[in-house]
């Protein structure tokens, strides 16, 4: 009998030793969600292939129903790094956000997305901005003089049948602007280049 007890809390003790929890410090991957919630996003494109290539950036504005039209109101060219950062930043006010483009070693600049109101009929008069975004799928051969998309940024859009908001569907965007989800948003902008 005495062995049996001796031989059960040997088993607890290393049942309790094997689940163990304790506090670890944080790494930059774990503040990433919560500067997500907060609105920024960012992503990376490798473009070690593209070096010393000159790119120019191109932002275009889709409303539904509309002619879509570039926004980013200048004509620069950049040479390629070895990676191109395309970034989201609140701007402190809910009807603007930044972006950026940074082709590396400090070239780059940034600029003011305006963002449109999603309409709720139960909330006529508050306005409410979401937005959110989505890497394209990227399709060689990339073209000299092409537009090559690289980011959209959507507005969501409001469902009658549920009553609710949402940004929901492909996780990546078919180039050619066909993927399903393109079809709901109302108001959104695609961030991409073209190789010169």
């Amino acid at each position: 009998m005495k062995t049996i007890i001796t031989i059960l809390i040997s088993c607890a003790a290393l049942v309790g030793q094997a689940q163990e929890l304790k506090t670890i410090e944080p790494t930059l991957s774990d503040y990433l969600p919560l500067l997500k919630a907060q609105g920024y996003m960012v992503y990376s494109f490798d473009t070690k292939d593209f070096k010393d290539a000159q790119a120019e950036p191109v932002v275009m504005e889709y409303v539904k129903g509309e002619e879509p039209k570039d926004v980013l109101g200048f004509s620069i060219s950049m040479n390629f790094g070895e990676k191109l950062v395309i970034g989201f930043a609140p701007s402190g006010n809910d009807s603007t956000a930044i972006y950026t483009f940074n082709f590396s070693e400090g070239r780059g600049f940034n600029g003011r997305l305006n963002l449109r109101a999603i309409y709720a009929p139960e909330e006529p008069t508050k306005s409410r901005y979401s937005y959110e975004s989505r890497p394209f799928e990227l399709v060689p051969p990339f073209e000299k003089g092409k537009v090559i998309p690289l980011v959209l940024y959507g507005s969501y859009w409001y469902e009658p049948e549920t009553s609710v908001s949402r940004f929901c569907g492909e996780s990546i965007i078919k180039p050619d602007l066909s993927s399903d989800i393109v079809k709901s948003i109302p108001h959104f902008y695609v961030l991409g280049i073209v190789i010169k």
